[in-house]
């Protein structure tokens, strides 16, 4: 989770107000804290799991769409 916290740092720094982000994530423990820092960012935010994932993997990516700004 460390890691996709420091991309969504990185996107608040140079993402423009409407930008996007576009990021593969793992369900587990921080996923809900996550998930809401990131809903506050942004207008939009959807979740998807790719068909070729395998049910018992955790991956999905998260989309999050208009950037608010700072």
């Amino acid at each position: 989770m460390y890691l996709c916290e420091l991309a969504l740092d990185l996107a608040g720094r140079v993402l423009l107000p409407g930008g996007d982000f576009l990021i593969k994530i793992f369900q587990g423990e921080g996923f809900d804290a996550y998930h809401k820092q990131v809903r506050e960012t942004f207008d939009k935010v959807q979740m998807r799991k790719p068909l070729s994932s395998r049910d018992r993997l955790r991956e999905q990516y998260l989309l999050a769409r208009g950037f608010r700004g700072a």
